[in-house]
């Protein structure tokens, strides 16, 4: 089956040199529109192998709104074109989501060459590409860190055969590197500046392996990668992890910026993490009205109640009744065995893997990564009154927040 090809208007000339190279690699004649917003609409509603679009240095909104169709668009590759070759330009193009960046007018050698990697890349991609699963929740305290961890442990158990990355997208101070005791030489700050030549080689020279078969890409503690780590830079982030690893467990910050919102695009599943409090589940329940606006699908979304605790005045049954749908995993509160984990700088599920919440962490991976059991968490009663008491509570909530 021949690839697709869609082309922006003066951004690949000539059209000889372009046509030639494209039928080497197996494209079919390629589609050209006259503007990138033209572009951005075909890709909403049409699938292409490759785009081949101008960068030019005063169009920043332009590549923003093809940014965000790149994100959504996975197997879409983006090749940028310029008469312009500063490197402040490269960069924030290859931040945006272009794949390659070449000079014009463009030589039938660089353009092949260009065209050859991204098509190692597509076929690899078709091979086997990993699933991404996010970690979030808008209010912080609820322990998603420690979620990201676990889960991802208990996954590379599970698959010992399988590798696995742990991405601290909580760019800078995250507590994944404390969480796991790593002692890295390298964090995501330095993945960032090296992002434009990564291949599998640099990749896992640049991340710090946990445990068998878990490697994990740290947050920095260099303030500095607040500026250089935006959207674009996770959209590459993540393409890379996913083409080298069965799975990519992302810790989340805690408000939609653009890096988050990003990271919750791309991922497969996202883990809603909450807990049974009034607070908590009304900024669930606000997360979740704003991931259906996302146009997120319910098979996207799991809601996961950590610290569960079966004596709380607020039941399963109360959580499931405000957010309109069922809970896909409790996490029981064990204090003693997360602060021994801590102290020892492993996961629950090395360090008290009998426990129960170190079987719960085993359940859920193998729920997140498709494996059925049937050890299903079991669906609790509340009475009408608490469950009437809870939704009033929150709408109340809602009216004044």
């Amino acid at each position: 089956m021949e690839r697709r090809a869609l082309i922006v208007t003066g951004a690949a000339e000539p059209e000889d040199v372009v046509n030639a190279a494209l039928t080497r690699f197996s494209f079919a004649a390629p589609d050209w529109v006259p503007s990138l917003g033209a572009a951005v609409s075909r890709l909403r509603n049409e699938h292409f192998d490759l785009i081949i679009v101008p960068i030019h240095p005063d169009s920043p909104v332009d590549m923003s709104l093809l940014e965000h169709e790149i994100r959504r668009e996975r197997p879409t590759h983006v090749i940028g074109t310029s008469n312009h070759s500063d490197s402040e330009l490269i960069l924030r193009a290859l931040r945006a989501g272009v794949h390659e960046f070449l000079a014009l007018p463009l030589n039938m050698s660089e353009l092949s060459g260009a065209l050859d990697r991204l098509s190692r890349r597509m076929s690899a991609k078709k091979v086997a590409e990993g699933k991404v699963i996010a970690v979030y929740s808008a209010k912080g305290g609820m322990g998603t860190t420690t979620v990201a961890v676990n889960l991802a442990a208990a996954i590379a158990q599970r698959h010992s055969t399988r590798r696995l990355a742990l991405a601290d997208l909580v760019v800078l101070g995250g507590d994944v590197r404390v969480m796991l005791n790593l002692k890295p030489l390298y964090d995501i700050g330095d993945l960032v500046m090296k992002v434009d030549r990564v291949d599998a080689d640099l990749l896992f020279s640049l991340l710090t392996q946990a445990t068998t078969g878990l490697w994990a890409l740290p947050s920095s503690d260099n303030a500095e990668v607040l500026e250089l780590i935006d959207s674009g830079a996770i959209t590459t982030i993540l393409s890379h992890l996913r083409s080298h690893f069965a799975y990519v467990i992302v810790d989340t910050e805690h408000f939609l910026s653009d890096r988050s919102l990003t990271a919750l695009d791309t991922a497969d599943r996202i883990m809603l993490v909450t807990q049974l409090s009034v607070t908590a589940l009304r900024s669930a329940q606000r997360t979740l009205q704003l991931f259906e606006r996302l146009g997120y699908g319910e098979n996207k979304v799991a809601v996961v109640v950590n610290r569960h605790n079966a004596d709380e005045a607020l039941k399963v049954g109360d959580a499931e009744s405000v957010l309109g749908r069922p809970i896909f995993a409790k996490l029981p509160n064990d204090y003693k065995a997360c602060s021994e984990a801590l102290t020892r700088g492993t996961p629950v599920v090395t360090s008290a893997s009998a426990s129960g919440l170190g079987r719960a962490y085993q359940l859920l991976a193998a729920k997140v990564s498709g494996v059925e059991t049937n050890g299903a968490v079991p669906a609790e009663e509340a009475s009408d009154e608490k469950r009437s008491r809870l939704t009033r509570l929150l709408r109340i909530g809602k009216k004044h927040a």
